[in-house]
C-alpha cells in the first residue's frame, strides 16, 4: 500500500514528456533532419559563390533549431496533450475511402447519399433529419452539376446493381 502511493506520487511528480510543443519540435527536427540528409546531394558552395545546395543547407540547419528550441521550451511548461476524439475523424475519412470505393460498383445515386451520411454523423450536431435533406440534396446537386451539366460519364447505378 505504502509503495504504491510513492510510485503515483512520484509519477506525479515526473514532468509530461509529450506535449504538443514537444511533438511539433520533433517534427520540425525530423523535418529539418530529412531535408538536410536531401540537400547533402547538391553543392554547397561558398558565400561568394553558393551551389544549389546552400539555401536548403542553411534552412534545414535553421528548421532544426527551431524545432529544438521548441521542443525545450514545452518540456520545461510541463503542459499535458490531449488528444483529438478520433471518432468523428475516422467517419469523415472512412466516407471518402467508401465514395472512392464504391462510386462505379454502387453509381451515385446509391453512394451520394451513404457517404454524406457517414461523414454529417460526425458532426456533434447531427440530426437525422437535416443529415437525410442534405444527402438528397446533394445527390441531385452532383448529378445535376457533374453529369448533366459537365457530362462527366457517372453512372446512376452502379455495375453491383445492374446498371
Amino acid at each position: 500500500m505504502m509503495q504504491l502511493e510513492k510510485e503515483t506520487n512520484s509519477e506525479a511528480s515526473r514532468p509530461n514528456v509529450l506535449s504538443s510543443d514537444v511533438l511539433a519540435g520533433g517534427l520540425f527536427v525530423l523535418l529539418g533532419a530529412g531535408f538536410l540528409i536531401l540537400a547533402q546531394d547538391f553543392g554547397f558552395g561558398s558565400l561568394l559563390r553558393m551551389g544549389p545546395g546552400f539555401f536548403p543547407v542553411i534552412l534545414s540547419t535553421l528548421l532544426i533549431a527551431i524545432g529544438l528550441v521548441v521542443a525545450v521550451r514545452g518540456r520545461a511548461q510541463q503542459e499535458t496533450l490531449t488528444l483529438p476524439r478520433l471518432g468523428p475523424h475516422a467517419r469523415v475519412i472512412m466516407a471518402m475511402v467508401l465514395f472512392a470505393g464504391l462510386m462505379q460498383p454502387l453509381g451515385s445515386y446509391l453512394t451520394m447519399p451513404m457517404v454524406v451520411l457517414l461523414a454529417a454523423s460526425a458532426s456533434p450536431a447531427f440530426s437525422w433529419r437535416s443529415a437525410v435533406a442534405l444527402a438528397l440534396g446533394l445527390t441531385v446537386a452532383s448529378d445535376l452539376i457533374f453529369r448533366l451539366g459537365l457530362g462527366l460519364p457517372l453512372h446512376e447505378f452502379g455495375h453491383w446493381i445492374g446498371g
